[in-house]
């Protein structure tokens, strides 16, 4: 009987090896395509740098880049967004759409004196759901619980999945909150460097 090993026993052995290979080359085809096609032919905005949630868009924080037409998103912002604040954390390189932002209409519905900031929140949103009166609390970097917010209002949640620089953070979830204008830094701060309880106000 012979020892040589069988072809379906050699793919096997070398089976990441022929992965690989193939995906390269199903790259570099693709790559091919799209430079010989001439498709490369809009310019899309796109964030310059990581940027968190609740940051207000400067001019030096975007850039245009040239993309291939059937890769632009369909609610791409073609405009000047300078002054626009952020719903969500955004990668540098993402580009940039109208769902990311905090919208006028949410804004013009925040009680009196209060302003509407995103944070990202570590309760479910079952348990507060839009309209409660919440206090929002946080840690500090040796662990004690401290709070950062009292009687916020949750005005809405955020679609968009939870999303911190490419951490796995499918447990968190995006809310708008009203809190007071002079606690609104403080809590923006809060929670772009850690999630935030929520626990209804009583």
């Amino acid at each position: 009987m012979s020892s040589r090993p069988t072809f379906r026993a050699m793919m096997w052995r070398w089976r990441r090896l022929i992965t690989a290979a193939l995906l390269a080359l199903c790259l570099a085809i693709v790559v091919s395509a799209i430079g010989s096609s001439g498709r490369v032919t809009s310019q899309i905005m796109v964030a310059a740098s990581d940027m968190p949630a609740g940051h207000v868009i400067s001019a030096s924080d975007v850039a245009w880049v040239a993309a291939p037409t059937g890769t632009i998103p369909r609610d791409l912002v073609p405009e000047d967004v300078a002054g626009h604040r952020l719903s969500i954390g955004v990668p540098a390189g993402t580009p940039v759409t109208e769902s990311m932002f905090v919208g006028p209409t949410l804004a013009d519905s925040a009680p009196a004196g209060t302003v509407i900031v995103p944070v990202l929140l570590s309760t479910p949103k079952e348990l507060t759901p839009v309209g409660s009166s919440v206090d929002l609390w946080g840690s500090d970097e040796a662990g004690e619980a401290f709070q950062a917010a009292t009687a916020a209002t949750i005005m809405a949640f955020s679609d968009v999945a939870a999303s911190r620089f490419g951490t796995d953070t499918t447990e968190l979830t995006y809310a708008f909150v009203a809190v007071s204008s002079d606690d609104a830094t403080f809590v923006l701060g809060i929670s772009a460097r850690t999630p935030l309880v929520a626990v209804l106000h009583g």
